[in-house]
């Protein structure tokens, strides 16, 4: 039986993976502002690559302050009970934006 805690697996890291086999979430809060999303971990794997879980908050900006210092993520197994109140964030596509980049010489 794999450790549901949301923090460590036993001989590694808790991954994204990990996660999203046992059907848990990822709870990204700031702290400055107070702010709380869950999003489902193969999507936040998708964007960011299989990391552990506990990095993903150091890699997203706050949707409402705009900053980064403050984020942390951690992963949960919400109760079903738990889980009706809450609303996922899920990704809807992945844009690739090509830009021009100028250099000048002298």
């Amino acid at each position: 039986m794999p450790d549901t805690d949301g923090r460590r697996k036993r001989g590694g890291e808790w991954k994204l993976s990990n996660a999203h086999e046992i059907g848990q979430l990822v709870l990204v809060r700031c702290g400055l502002c107070n702010v709380k999303r869950w999003y489902q971990p193969g999507d936040l794997r998708e964007i960011f690559g299989d990391v552990e879980a506990e990095l993903v908050g150091s890699k997203m900006n706050c949707r409402r302050c705009g900053k980064n210092e403050y984020m942390h993520a951690e992963t949960q197994n919400p109760s079903a009970r738990e889980r009706e109140g809450i609303r996922v964030t899920r990704l809807a596509e992945i844009r690739m934006v090509r830009r021009i980049v100028w250099r000048y010489e002298d």
